[in-house]
């Protein structure tokens, strides 16, 4: 148990939310740092996905920009790129990189590593290095399309990141079944599970429901229809949005059994855990009327309270940087608001 504070303070909940959200996002940039020699993909990943190309890790030859780093053949245990196989017409070598589920040093989960250096902001054309070549991150897209039919567990929450970050949600391919796939096929895919079990998936259920946000945000931008499974995962997002406020606890944190039921913790990073992945959807998720008010912003204030108590302790990267993405999209979503 790290400790117990259930109850915001006077003097922070005075405080303007985009102040204290903004001073929370500066001060573990600042304070908190991954190294090469301590650390391995899985938590520079997880920075990464936090504060994109701001995020910076120390190496033997100094404090370097992460996702540079990284694309740039850096050694770091975890992050293994390597050729795949001969792709399209003219065909090209795409880039895979392996699981390694459970070992919170590899990639946990099927395109993982590719979704979150996509958020990051970089494009197809950005070259990547691996042991056995230079390639593009768009040879890294084409393997994971080409690739669907090996993802034997159906966890496609990552790869709809993935494959809507840069191409439009009615692309269709051939993969390596001879099978022709699409974006529609995996959103249904996802949904499906969702409907079957709320609880089903990484952290709760979120990393679905956030995989399922994205494509649908990206859908809308394209003005495109919302019908069939489009219609169904709005519906699929905004119930979860809505048992997200009916678990609510009145400090501002979610339920510790995520879209389940209630329930509350005096744990301070299991409360850090919930609660940031719980915001970090609802930052992607929810209409901007929504975002607005009052029971969001509680949860801000609530997570950077948190992180205000924990400092200087080492809390676990996935819970720490999802937290601190989850107030990075609400701070970018509060901006254009």
């Amino acid at each position: 148990m790290i400790g117990d504070a259930s109850k915001v303070s006077a003097k922070e909940d005075a405080a303007p939310v985009a102040a204290h959200v903004q001073q929370s996002l500066s001060d573990n940039l600042a304070k908190r740092g991954l190294s090469t020699e301590l650390h391995g993909a899985w938590q520079v990943l997880h920075g990464i996905l936090a504060y994109g190309q701001d995020f910076t890790l120390q190496t033997g030859r100094g404090s370097q920009p992460a996702v540079d780093y990284l694309l740039s053949g850096g050694a770091l245990d975890g992050f293994n790129p390597r050729a795949g196989d001969m792709i399209g017409s003219p065909p090209r070598r795409g880039v895979r990189v392996e699981l390694q589920p459970d070992s919170k040093i590899g990639q946990g989960h099927r395109d993982q590593w590719l979704a979150v250096i996509l958020q990051s902001g970089v494009s197809e054309d950005d070259s990547i290095t691996t042991v056995d070549g230079d390639y593009t991150i768009r040879d890294w897209i084409n393997q994971t399309q080409f690739d669907v039919p090996l993802n034997l567990e159906t966890e496609f929450s990552w790869t709809l990141i993935a494959l809507t970050a840069l191409d439009p949600t009615t692309q269709t391919w051939v993969a390596r079944d001879g099978e022709t796939y699409s974006t529609e096929l995996l959103l249904q895919s996802e949904v499906q599970q969702y409907q079957e079990s709320a609880q089903s998936g990484a952290c709760g259920g979120t990393h679905r429901l956030i995989g399922i946000a994205m494509a649908l945000n990206k859908r809308r931008a394209e003005k495109l229809p919302m019908d069939g499974v489009w219609a169904e995962a709005e519906q699929v997002v905004s119930d979860a949005i809505e048992v997200a406020r009916q678990n609510q606890n009145p400090d501002g944190s979610y339920s510790t059994s995520y879209f389940h039921r209630q329930g509350w913790t005096r744990d301070l990073g299991e409360s850090l855990g919930t609660t940031g992945h719980v915001l970090e959807l609802l930052a992607i998720a929810a209409p901007q009327e929504t975002l607005s008010q009052p029971w969001i912003e509680r949860t801000a204030r609530r997570l950077c309270e948190i992180l205000d108590q924990c400092e200087g302790i080492d809390l676990e990267c996935g819970v720490l940087y999802h937290a601190l993405h989850g107030l990075a999209e609400f701070q970018k979503r509060s901006v254009q608001d």
